[in-house]
């Protein structure tokens, strides 16, 4: 069994959002711009990507408080190593293991909810070595 296509549809998604947004606030930044309207902007196209792919909870819409973003992205569909790691028709458990930038490992835990997979929540493999909730 391998990983879902919407977790991988919500990886490249991301990739995208963190690419396009991380490149627009550099250069804003670059000529002491604080633009709003581009948070805003961005605040909109993040929200409408967790709603399509994530269970609604706070800390899976944690993002979108601080709106970060980095280079390299935070997913990268075509570079990070996926492994399923269990599950059966209602629950999945996926690690992520990035190979680029802070190479973060992650669990995703995702959910079927009528015939479709929703990220339930996300887990970081912190400097002591223990699982932490994180936000998507």
């Amino acid at each position: 069994m391998t990983p879902p296509g919407e977790l991988i549809a919500f990886m490249r998604e991301m990739n995208c959002w963190e690419i396009e947004f991380f490149d627009q606030r550099k250069k804003n930044l670059a000529q002491g711009v604080e633009d709003l309207e581009l948070k805003d902007k961005y605040a909109r196209k993040l929200e409408e990507i967790l709603d399509r792919y994530s269970v609604k909870d706070k800390f899976n819409y944690g993002r979108l408080m601080d709106l970060g973003c980095t280079k390299p992205a935070t997913y990268d569909p075509a570079t990070d190593e996926l492994e399923l790691l269990g599950g059966d028709e209602k629950m999945l458990t996926v690690q992520v293991q990035q190979t680029k930038g802070a190479e973060t490992c992650s669990k995703m835990y995702l959910v079927s909810k009528g015939g479709y997979w929703k990220i339930k929540k996300k887990e970081v493999l912190s400097f002591d070595d223990r699982w932490r909730r994180s936000p998507l």
